[in-house]
């Protein structure tokens, strides 16, 4: 009778952490009217675009900082949550700053690893001569993958999510002037580059009419096994990765995520981390254009996805599936 008594409260405290872990998933930590005070912010007229190297982004660098703080993160490197850097553009030298904050794993073996959660904050600035509007917003390019990164810190702060691997959350400048930022932290990294597990890079993350809601792609599904680790964690999932994008596999150069697969090249062969960039859209009218506003936005679709990520992503840290490169033009970085 006592061994049947003790098998039963075993029993009921696994159906117990499994129904607590259930509401964990189930609750929704980042609302939509959060989400869309962020992106009110970032994407303001006040903020004039955040060009490389203008006043607002060293303001937007320091209310990222701040939110990090606040949402549990800890600095990564010396000096706290900043990076500086400095290039040359249009003949005259740039300061930027990258805002990189890191969750440390639970797991004492995987915690040496990373994942790294990746955006940018800068876009384009003022452009003179049009008629609707000299303020290019950048709200979906990409002040959305920015709040996305930090909506995953802020949902898994609160909801006492254990990630396995260190988790980095990285936002990058200097992405509109040829992925600066990103290719300075990959040269200065903070860790060792092979460590890094993958690389998790967010743009465009605010609309859903291109895909319809609940749906995302991916660049670089042809690149890695990265999109069909995700598939595993997708079977039961109401979100899907759609991998019918025509323009995604052209898209994988032109984000963050480049910097991290073309850590090294060498004799046509580039070495690096597993990576892809996540959006919702790929709308032309979007991009570098006047018309990026968050007014436009489905921020329920959106908090929707920030949520999806942050279970996929502790999900991930916790893999003991090692991801390859199916490309032979890439290999893994040793």
């Amino acid at each position: 009778m006592r061994q049947l008594f003790t098998t039963l409260i075993v029993i009921c405290a696994i159906l117990l952490i499994t129904a607590f872990k259930t509401v964990l998933r189930d609750t929704q930590v980042v609302k939509p009217e959060e989400l869309k005070g962020w992106i009110d912010y970032l994407a303001s007229d006040a903020m004039r675009g955040r060009a490389n190297g203008s006043p607002e982004m060293a303001q937007a660098a320091g209310w990222l900082s701040e939110r990090y703080k606040e949402y549990g993160l800890k600095p990564l490197i010396p000096n706290g949550f900043i990076q500086d850097y400095t290039y040359t553009g249009r003949q005259r030298t740039i300061n930027e700053r990258n805002v990189i904050g890191i969750l440390e794993g639970s797991d004492p073996i995987l915690k040496d690893q990373y994942i790294i959660l990746t955006s940018h904050f800068d876009h384009i600035g003022v452009r003179k001569g049009n008629d609707a509007d000299s303020i290019y917003n950048g709200a979906d390019d990409n002040a959305a993958g920015t709040c996305t990164i930090l909506g995953i810190a802020k949902t898994i702060k609160e909801s006492g999510l254990k990630p396995g691997r260190s988790i980095i959350f990285a936002a990058f400048s200097g992405e509109e002037n040829g992925m600066r930022g990103s290719r300075y932290f990959v040269a200065n990294t903070p860790v060792p580059l092979e460590k890094i597990y993958a690389n998790v890079n967010f743009e465009m993350t605010g609309h859903s009419e291109y895909l319809g809601k609940n749906n995302y792609y991916m660049t670089g599904c042809k690149i890695s096994e990265l999109d069909d680790l995700i598939g595993e964690f997708n079977v039961s999932s109401r979100w899907t990765l759609v991998d019918t994008i025509a323009m995604a596999e052209n898209l994988f150069n032109s984000s963050d995520n480049i910097s991290f697969s073309r850590a090294k090249t060498a004799e046509g062969i580039n070495s690096g981390i597993p990576s892809g960039t996540f959006a919702t859209t790929a709308l032309a009218k979007y991009i570098h254009s006047p018309y990026d506003e968050g007014k436009l936005f489905d921020y329920e679709n959106m908090a929707g996805l920030v949520e999806y990520f942050s279970d996929l992503t502790v999900w991930l840290s916790h893999s003991n599936k090692e991801i390859n490169f199916t490309s032979p033009k890439f290999i893994k970085l040793k």
